[in-house]
């Protein structure tokens, strides 16, 4: 089954690296940046075509009224009230998440086809190949490529790049941008090809701390993140389905 998904998602993958790659060699945050704005776009026009507007401005006030009327029986201690308006907000809200679900699935599609490349894009995983503990591979971004090498037999991994020696979780520079060399080991997923691999983060906006989960720069999803939720708001609102 690993072999049936590599291959369709080499053969996509390679499509969108030809397609956008002088869009990737400007610079990973206009890359990012242009990817996270076109996305926020297109899950717009996708909600605004597939969603009832109409039905969920309804909805909506229906929801509205019924909180306001569960608030008056609540202060004035009706709890058969309250009951009775708390089970109709309920399946109001049961009724507008229904109205989401077919614009949710097409988004998702979009997110299935693009996220994955995109993580592969700006966080890969490098392949590296084992000769008596240096292990060597190439790191590609945009169409060009630098040679990394691991070597693996002292206490403290060491990765050169081009005249950069960094140690696991520093960072170093390549093609115009600074990139975290984040883990190396046995590869594994469903993505994952036998062997060893280098995982390389794009750092995207330092962190002057460090937090659980995410460490002391944002990835790419971070950023992808910070960019496309005002702009999806932005775009919503201008089509009417904020």
């Amino acid at each position: 089954m690993l072999e049936t998904i590599q291959g369709p998602l080499s053969v996509l993958f390679g499509f969108y690296d030809s397609i956008f790659q002088p869009l990737l060699a400007l610079s990973p945050y206009y890359a990012l940046t242009f990817f996270s704005v076109a996305l926020a776009g297109i899950f717009s026009l996708i909600y605004w075509r597939l969603l009832d507007v109409e039905k969920q401005r309804e909805l909506k006030s229906k929801l509205k009224e019924q909180q306001e009327k569960m608030k008056e029986a609540r202060e004035e201690e009706d709890t058969e009230k309250v009951s009775e308006h708390m089970s109709k907000s309920l399946e109001l809200n049961q009724r507008f998440m229904m109205l989401n679900i077919k614009p949710m699935l097409a988004t998702m599609v979009f997110v299935a086809l693009f996220f994955p490349w995109l993580s592969a894009t700006f966080t890969p995983n490098v392949q590296m190949d084992d000769s008596n503990s240096i292990y060597e591979g190439e790191f590609e971004y945009a169409g060009q490529t630098v040679p990394l090498e691991i070597n693996n037999q002292s206490e403290e991994l060491i990765l050169a790049v081009e005249d950069q020696e960094i140690e696991q979780g520093e960072r170093f520079d390549a093609f115009g941008f600074t990139w975290e060399f984040s883990s190396f080991g046995d590869n594994g997923g469903w993505f994952s090809q036998e062997g060893h691999s280098a995982r390389i983060a794009g750092v995207f906006v330092p962190l002057p701390f460090t937090l659980p989960y995410i460490g002391s720069a944002l990835n790419w999803l971070g950023f992808y993140i910070i960019m496309a939720m005002p702009m999806t708001y932005a775009f919503r609102k201008m089509l009417g389905i904020a």
